[in-house]
């Protein structure tokens, strides 16, 4: 479903290039694709905290408002600029904005997709603790707490929790899982996850946060709030 795929967002002028890059990310079928154009700005300026990243043909900000430039500044981390070589790229230091990553058009989308998944890795190892009324996850710590009552994790535990929680009640993939953890090594199995996963539940217990409850559903995990 939709609301488990990192959402991006594609913003330009050109229709031609809209198309090209929608039915390309469609194919890909990772991302939530949502497409905005110069008279749509506001509405994505309202969605922006929950888009992983920004695609952004240079043409969009030649007439912008101060407004419309701050929010692309304020977002320039998260940005992927592509320009066409007739454009000039120092437009960009013009405006003040240094984009995370500027790409040649005509464009090579499996480029585009490296440096996507590549900000959204950085993003999740940028992990802050997590609290959730007396349960917390401590990430520096790499401990579980309920009530005053700990639990140590391993590195790869915490990563593991801290993509549960943060997406709890929705279903994570098993291979979403092992590539976020565990990066592009193949040779790292299944049954490595379920044995981490196996380790996360007994804690989870044995702090009394039987509440938290970690399913295999189609595949996947969801971690879901069960109230007793």
């Amino acid at each position: 479903m939709d609301n488990q795929k990192d959402k991006i967002a594609i913003i330009a002028k050109n229709q031609n290039l809209l198309d090209l890059l929608e039915e390309s990310f469609l194919l890909y079928g990772k991302f939530s694709i949502s497409i905005f154009t110069n008279n749509s700005i506001l509405d994505l300026i309202k969605k922006a905290d929950k888009t992983s990243a920004l695609i952004v043909s240079i043409d969009i900000i030649d007439n912008l408002d101060k407004k419309h430039l701050n929010f692309f500044r304020e977002n320039e981390k998260k940005s992927i600029f592509l320009i066409n070589k007739k454009d000039k790229k120092d437009i960009l230091l013009e405006k003040q904005i240094k984009p995370k990553s500027i790409i040649n058009i005509p464009l090579s989308i499996s480029n585009i997709i490296q440096i996507i998944e590549s900000l959204i890795r950085e993003e999740v190892n940028k992990m802050n603790d997590i609290t959730m009324g007396k349960f917390s996850l401590d990430v520096v710590g790499r401990k579980i707490s309920l009530n005053k009552v700990n639990e140590k994790l391993t590195e790869k535990e915490t990563e593991i929790l801290w993509m549960l929680l943060n997406k709890i009640g929705h279903q994570i993939s098993q291979k979403e899982l092992l590539k976020e953890i565990w990066g592009y090594d193949e040779s790292i199995e299944t049954r490595t996850l379920e044995t981490h996963i196996y380790r996360i539940r007994k804690k989870l217990n044995s702090i009394g946060a039987k509440d938290y409850k970690i399913n295999n559903i189609d595949n996947s995990y969801i971690l879901s709030l069960e109230k007793s």
